[in-house]
């Protein structure tokens, strides 16, 4: 479960922009040193994911071949890789949910 942190470097308050806390500009806020595009935090989180299917493979296989005796870790493990790939999924449906939306308004 240590690979659950990089799932928890992703803002939803700040992509969506809803964060009260901030009163500071959006074009100021993107000038800023530590500023994160959209793609970037997608990108990222993607990768997250992809880590923690690796980890759980490699910790199954583990137990499978007799290199390990953690069964419950590795459960855990592939528990994890598969809630943070249906959080992945979900996030994914409701992208496309929103630019299905965009595409459907008239200008």
């Amino acid at each position: 479960m240590a690979n659950i942190g990089k799932l928890q470097t992703v803002n939803l308050q700040e992509l969506t922009g809803k964060n009260p806390g901030a009163q500071i500009n959006k074009t100021r806020k993107a000038e800023e040193a530590g500023a994160r595009d959209f793609g970037k935090t997608i990108s990222d989180f993607i990768m997250a994911v992809n880590a923690d299917q690796k980890t759980a493979s490699k910790e199954v296989n583990d137990v499978i071949l007799g290199k390990s005796e953690n069964l419950h870790e590795a459960m855990a493990s592939m528990e994890e890789a598969r809630l943070s790939f249906q959080l992945m999924v979900e996030v994914r449906n409701k992208l496309m949910e929103s630019y299905k939306t965009l595409q459907r308004m008239q200008v």
